[in-house]
């Protein structure tokens, strides 16, 4: 990999030991972050490791979690980002938009670290089942597991970007258990999707959204009854930057939350604003889980990670109404108001390049 200029590893180890002093000093006040340190935050996390074929993922694992402190310390892995325009592998051009870590996913991923580890909240997913929809690289997949959850569903449309996804989950178990260097390289056999992540099952596949195919592997107790009293056991639906509406769109991510989501399920999203001619994908997206009893809510900036600021990236959470709409309603009114979608075809290496 290309060594950076000297003037950006300056500014990046600048930018490491100011928040790493901030850390220290437990700064955790918007206010007290000026207006060129949220600037310098934003670039620095944004840009360092976007064209990196290794991406780096530094996390604080759920170990000993109590009321009083977390006493885990930190560990890294890394995982794959494969880029069209570099050829690096077979069938590169086919990956698209899932086999690089988009900001979105960054920022979800933080998000859910701060809760883990943060006494004052609930750690959403500490013996949970999640479903990660659109996973790409699995990074999301891989800091779930580092963060409590029980089993992960990696999941991706794409063939390619699932064995991607479970090649760097291979990588990175190996990486997280300290195995001999000589086998971190070593290539996986097709068959193989199922994985222990430091007591956490993470199964890779595919899955086409709100096709039902997931819903079938999940587990049973002893009795054959599900693991959950809901009516579903999906606990929590995560999806980082998936609403790219000239790309994807967004019915079927709707129908696939719809499908996985009993009363208590909750779906975390990461959504970038970005503008899209037909409609604006933020209103389109509510409009559309409105239809299937779902709401919407913004988590508030101030609850973000704090290192990590993006005045374009919003966390959604996603959960079931507690009183239904009246079903006719909502079918009257979705086949009235349907909107057209882009039948542009998908150029993944255009909106890599201009996405950035």
């Amino acid at each position: 990999m290309q060594e950076p200029h000297p003037i950006a590893s300056a500014f990046f180890a600048s930018h490491d030991k100011t928040i790493e002093s901030r850390r220290l000093d437990n700064d955790s006040s918007a206010q007290q972050r000026t207006f060129v340190s949220n600037i310098r935050n934003s670039i620095g996390w944004r840009t360092r490791f976007a064209s990196a074929t290794m991406h780096p993922v530094q996390i604080t694992p759920v170990e000993c979690r109590t009321l009083e402190s977390d006493n885990s310390s930190p560990v890294k892995f890394h995982v794959r980002q494969v880029f069209p325009e570099h050829n690096q592998i077979k069938q590169a051009s086919n990956l698209g938009t899932g086999a690089t870590v988009w900001p979105g996913s960054i920022i979800l991923l933080r998000y859910l670290e701060k809760l883990a580890h943060d006494p004052q909240q609930q750690n959403v997913l500490l013996g949970k089942v999640i479903a990660d929809l659109g996973s790409g690289t699995a990074i999301t997949s891989l800091a779930s597991a580092l963060l409590g959850a029980r089993l992960v569903f990696c999941t991706d449309g794409c063939d390619p970007v699932v064995d991607l996804a479970r090649q760097n989950i291979h990588s990175a178990n190996l990486e997280l258990t300290n195995t001999d260097e000589s086998l971190k390289g070593t290539t996986i056999e097709k068959e193989d999707c199922q994985f222990d992540v430091r007591g956490c099952k993470i199964i890779a596949k595919r899955y086409l959204w709100g096709d039902s195919t997931l819903l079938q592997e999940l587990p049973n107790d002893n009795e054959g009854n599900p693991m959950n009293t809901d009516t579903t056991q999906i606990d929590i639906i995560l999806s980082a930057d998936c609403i790219v509406p000239k790309l994807y769109p967004i019915k079927p991510l709707i129908d696939a939350i719809d499908e996985l989501s009993g009363n208590e399920t909750i779906t975390y999203l990461s959504y970038e604003q970005r503008y899209y001619n037909e409609y604006n994908p933020s209103e389109e997206f509510r409009r559309l889980a409105r239809l299937r009893n779902l709401k919407v809510e913004v988590v508030p900036s101030c609850e973000l990670n704090e290192f990590y600021p993006a005045n374009d990236i919003e966390i959604w959470k996603v959960s079931r109404y507690k009183i239904n709409l009246e079903e006719e309603d909502q079918f009257d009114t979705e086949q009235k108001t349907k909107v057209s979608v882009s039948q542009e075809k998908n150029n993944h290496e255009a909106l890599l390049w201009h996405m950035r």
